[in-house]
């Protein structure tokens, strides 16, 4: 998932046919009009706060671009604008750097180590290669990112419409959307720590490919946040919510906070996978992260993937409408080490944020509710959380660990917490039925609350139907026939008067 080392000086083998204007380096601060009258500059005035930049510009280390009015900039087909001074960028409404055609993007915007200091506000950056960022703590604040391609003919540009690699950069109250990867993408083997707050995204990934809208590896010395941020995927089925990868596993720790999210509509929300992560995942909203049908290859509201060294809280989120609400697994399926180790709640914790309290409901595939997979060997805590119903029975049918495989780890979720989804939910009311015997062998018999007609449906662990009728029961009692189907775990869903009810039937064994 994650791309090698973005080298943020990499100037495009099509880029070189250019004259580049490089400033003189003697510690001038430019205007772009100051720019536009210095001799042999490729930076013409073409019209009132209009400039085409006609080749690859370079702002020396020394040298400062203010650019404090409205404007306009508009970049030759496959130039590159790179800056190793300082770019300062606060007009009054917008500042636009674009292509001079839309159908020939430039090769994008490069800050270099040297560029510390470098501030963009309300700067529009579209038709690029994106915005590379070397080991710098750039700030962009109100800016918009949008139509940023992966190549320009046959070379490769970037991954990411913004690409920090190392440092810290703050990318602040941004909209950024419709770009052909993800929006902000980081290397799998450099450390670096974006904060990231109170911004959108929207819509990227437009080549489809395997490629979440937030696509960071290690983290730095400070913490990764991605806060008060919308993640809205749509049409592009192969576009997930939020990464977090150590996929080389490389040493070290990479702290990370995602807070108070919504993310939404991807394939999907958030993954965290590797060794050496401890986040904090609290007060967000993920749901309806389906947009892929294919439940074997995502659909996860959050998925841990790693050792024990994965660790960490989530918290107060609410996880709904997604095709498997948490899913949990070691490094691979033939890890012997044990598998994550966070918390989704532990009533004996004395951390404050160790609370549990996360919403669990509706997430589910093939007709069957899986609210919390618990995919590995080792045990997990998740207490003190609302599953969407009082009945702790109800609760275990949404959940896939131990009791179900003896293979599976243990995912300990006593005590709950009294649900308030009920309370919201038109169709809430559960129906209370027994089904025995369990384990069963010929014949499985459901006695309901009263003989009015009744629908059943009985599917595998792939989430196929195996056996459905709707039908009126004999004295509040149904009959399924069982003898014929291959020992495993199924599901039995059956609905009477507006009243659901699922629970877990072994067969065979």
């Amino acid at each position: 998932m994650k791309k090698l080392l973005l080298s943020a000086l990499l100037t495009l083998a099509a880029s070189s046919a250019f004259a580049q204007y490089q400033t003189p380096g003697t510690g001038v601060r430019w205007t772009l009009a100051q720019l536009a009258a210095a001799t042999g500059s490729n930076v013409v005035l073409t019209g009132p706060g209009t400039y085409a930049v006609n080749g690859n510009l370079r702002l020396s280390p020394t040298d400062t671009l203010s650019i404090t009015t409205n404007a306009t900039l508009r970049v030759a087909a496959a130039a590159l604008l790179t800056v190793d001074g300082v770019l300062l960028v606060n007009p009054r409404d917008s500042v636009k750097i674009t292509a001079q055609a839309s159908t020939a993007p430039f090769s994008g915007l490069t800050f270099s180590a040297t560029s510390q200091g470098s501030r963009l506000r309300k700067t529009i950056v579209e038709y690029g290669g994106g915005i590379r960022i070397l080991d710098n703590d750039l700030l962009l604040d109100s800016c918009v990112v949008r139509y940023q391609v992966a190549r320009i003919g046959s070379t490769a540009t970037n991954s990411g419409a913004i690409s920090p690699s190392g440092g810290a950069p703050r990318i602040l109250n941004c909209r950024i959307y419709a770009n052909a990867r993800a929006g902000v993408q980081s290397p799998s083997n450099r450390n670096t720590s974006p904060v990231i707050q109170n911004c959108l995204f929207r819509n990227n990934d437009t080549e489809n490919a395997n490629t979440p809208q937030i696509n960071l590896g290690i983290g730095g010395a400070t913490p990764i946040v991605i806060e008060r941020c919308q993640v809205i995927g749509g049409p592009y089925n192969m576009a997930g919510g939020v990464a977090v990868s150590n996929l080389l596993g490389v040493s070290g720790n990479t702290v990370v906070r995602i807070r108070q999210n919504r993310i939404a509509n991807n394939r999907y929300g958030i993954v965290l996978q590797g060794p050496g992560i401890q986040a904090v995942i609290t007060r967000n909203v993920i749901e309806n992260n389906n947009i892929n049908p294919n439940a074997n290859t995502g659909g996860s509201g959050i998925n841990l993937q790693g050792n024990a060294t994965l660790t960490g809280v989530a918290s107060r989120n609410v996880l709904r409408g997604n095709l498997w609400g948490v899913t949990v697994l070691r490094t691979s399926s033939t890890s012997t080490n044990p598998g994550p180790t966070m918390s989704f709640g532990n009533v004996s914790s004395a951390d404050s944020l160790n609370v549990g309290l996360n919403q669990f409901y509706n997430n589910g595939n093939g007709g069957q509710v899986y609210d919390f997979y618990l995919n590995m060997p080792d045990n997990m805590l998740a207490q003190n959380n609302d599953w969407g119903t009082n009945s702790a029975a109800v609760a275990e049918s949404h959940i896939v660990h131990q009791v179900d495989q003896a293979a599976l780890g243990l995912l300990n979720f006593m005590p709950m917490r009294a649900t308030s989804v009920l309370e919201a939910r038109q169709a809430a009311a559960v129906l209370e039925l027994a089904a025995y015997p369990n384990p069963v062998h010929e014949a499985l018999t459901i006695r309901l609350p009263s003989s009015a007609s009744a629908s059943l449906t009985l599917r595998n662990a792939l989430g196929q139907s195996v056996y459905t009728t709707e039908t009126t029961p004999s004295n509040a009692q149904l009959t399924v026939p069982t003898g014929q189907l291959p020992p495993g775990l199924y599901v039995l869903t059956v609905s009477q008067q507006d009243r659901t009810a699922t629970a877990k039937v072994r067969v065979g064994e």
